[in-house]
């Protein structure tokens, strides 16, 4: 009877950044959307242009991360994640008018920023761990001895 082979902790951790990611973009287009967002969160919130930046900096981490802890990650591939995130903000940036609310060319930039940052933030801080730790060991290898 063979055993059913369990997820890697790497694999776990990736599903759950990628539902954790699919969940917050879910929140961020209702919230983005929604007519009178302060109903919602409140008068007393932070200056418009930062919300933009946090929310799409979050977005852009949680993305990153969930691709990072795949093991699929090149130049390319940053490349790729950031065009895709970008044309994310600018078709929910642009779709906004079509629930009252307006599009801004400078909240797309400040999304962007966001974008930017969470990406620049995991690429950095995997490049940390792998030159503090070097490669980790693939389940086949074995340590030198």
């Amino acid at each position: 009877m063979a055993m059913a082979h369990s997820p890697s902790l790497r694999s776990r951790v990736s599903q759950v950044l990628a539902a954790g990611a699919l969940t917050y973009t879910g929140v961020l287009v209702f919230l983005t959307h929604y007519p009178k967002p302060q109903e919602l969160l409140g008068d007393d919130l932070p200056p418009d242009k930062l919300l933009h930046f946090l929310a799409y900096g979050v977005l852009g981490f949680l993305v990153t991360a969930a691709v990072v802890t795949r093991g699929r990650w090149s130049w390319r591939t940053a490349g790729l994640t950031a065009l895709a995130l970008a044309g994310f903000a600018a078709i929910d940036e642009l779709t906004q008018p079509l629930f009252g609310r307006s599009a801004e060319p400078l909240d797309y930039a400040w999304d962007l920023a966001g974008l930017a940052a969470g990406i620049v933030a995991v690429a950095t801080g995997r490049r940390l761990l792998k030159s503090q730790f070097g490669r980790p060991l693939r389940p086949t290898q074995q340590p030198a001895q």
